[in-house]
């Protein structure tokens, strides 16, 4: 049974030794297993500043002796409680690597979650309690994020955040996790939502000429490619000389494209994944005359021989130029392009010479204003730009969504909704008629 024991410490309030308060009780041994030892107990205790706090716990444990799991289980919940969130950080993503090693989970997932939590939320919850973080706190915070950050970014910084409170509470060290209290209803759609921005034939070969002309000719057809394929960023980094399918006939060059693969760079290294999906594995023809360019590419490949080799170079930092000229371009065929640097370095100059809108991310400036985004063309939108040409040419939008590689078709239908041409089939059901009856009538009533 659980007791306070009082005791006179050397401090002083008005003139009187302040009191603390010892909740006293003893529970059974156990081994290093976690077994009860037969005939062992220990003693342990808890100090508390105020009475009132003393007898709440030792009814709490005078209570829980009648549990399953004894006083033992609430102290040890209480211990749990009293960790830090960094503790509990660390363990979520042990067990998220763990998922990666099972290949449930995608390498540059898990670099997210953790470049998340790195930088948004152990800085601020890192130290303190996991139990003591409450539903005040994750308010506080998720309008923090909102205040400066898109939607989406407050949605992808708040699920590793809330995660770890579930993992948590899965141990035992809190009852529920206090971001799930937050209220988050959906807003009022007073936000302007991302369209996508997809260009026209004539824009794609405009940027492709310009290109063609700040970089180098690979360059540009890198950007047709871009445009008549759809594939992702890292699909495009993933690309080797195996994956055409190549096919020279009397009328021309017919060919395809396989994705397999995406590569990626994280901290310094190119990592090599699966696709983003199942369905996402996935070939996709190229246009006669684009199967035509990419032949002629290949015969000045200087790996073309080699499988493994990357389709598209990466082009290596520097070079000699004089002021307010362009570096001469110097490739590296061993690393495939970083599509990334490419859109920043080349792409955006390209843009504004030919007049397309780019794209640019709100920025808070020196003074504190806060500079809005614009919504423009990026790379992604050479993407959206292939779904457009393709629905508008009249591709069944279930094409369509195979050739991206989407999940399910409901993707396709939801983001490119607007873009499918109106069906002008007249609705051509007849009127309805009732159904004669069998029955002969033999003679008319009266009246």
């Amino acid at each position: 049974m659980a007791y306070i024991r009082a005791h006179e410490t050397k401090q002083r309030r008005n003139g009187k030794p302040v009191k603390r308060y010892e909740v006293v009780w003893r529970e059974p041994a156990r081994d290093e297993s976690g077994l009860p030892i037969t005939g062992k107990t220990w003693t342990r205790q808890e100090s508390y500043t105020t009475r009132k706090d003393a007898e709440a716990r030792a009814d709490e444990l005078n209570a829980a002796k009648h549990t399953v799991g004894g006083t033992s289980s609430l102290a040890d919940a209480k211990r749990a409680a009293s960790r830090t969130y960094a503790e509990y950080t660390a363990g979520w993503l042990a067990s998220q690597r763990t998922r990666h090693a099972e290949d449930n989970l995608k390498i540059g997932t898990l670099d997210n979650y953790e470049q998340i939590l790195s930088r948004y939320v152990l800085d601020k919850f890192g130290h303190r309690a996991i139990g003591a973080i409450t539903l005040v706190d994750c308010e506080e915070f998720r309008a923090d994020l909102a205040g400066r950050m898109k939607p989406g970014s407050v949605r992808n910084v708040w699920w590793p955040f809330s995660a770890v409170f579930h993992y948590a509470a899965r141990a035992g060290a809190i009852a529920a996790s206090p971001a799930d209290a937050v209220d988050r209803a959906r807003g009022t759609g007073s936000r302007r939502t991302f369209k996508p921005h997809p260009i026209t034939a004539p824009q794609i070969a405009a940027l492709a000429e310009k290109v063609s002309q700040f970089s180098h000719p690979h360059y540009g057809l890198l950007i047709l490619f871009l445009c008549y394929t759809g594939l992702r960023r890292g699909e495009l980094q993933g690309l080797e000389i195996r994956d055409l399918r190549l096919t020279h006939t009397a009328t021309g060059v017919r060919g395809s494209v396989r994705v397999e693969r995406t590569k990626t760079r994280r901290k310094g290294a190119l990592r090599v994944d699966t696709p983003k999906s199942t369905k996402s594995v996935r070939s996709v023809p190229l246009p006669s005359w684009l199967a035509a360019r990419i032949s002629d590419y290949l015969a000045e490949h200087p790996r073309v021989d080699e499988p493994t080799a990357p389709l598209f170079p990466n082009r290596l930092q520097g070079g000699a130029r004089r002021k307010g000229q362009r570096a001469g371009v110097v490739f590296d065929w061993s690393e495939p392009v970083e599509l990334s640097t490419f859109a920043r370095r080349t792409m955006r100059d390209a843009q504004d010479a030919v007049g397309l809108p780019v794209a640019r991310a709100r920025k808070i400036e020196a003074d504190g204003s806060i500079k809005p985004a614009s919504n423009g063309f990026r790379l992604h939108d050479t993407r959206h730009t292939f779904s457009v040409l393709q629905l508008t040419a009249g591709v069944h939008f279930m094409q369509v969504s195979k050739w991206l590689g989407h999940s399910n078709y409901m993707i396709t239908m939801t983001v490119y909704a607007d873009y499918m041409p109106d069906d002008d089939t007249a609705n051509a059901l007849p009127e309805p008629v009732a159904r004669q009856s069998n029955v002969v009538r033999m003679f008319q009533m009266p009246g």
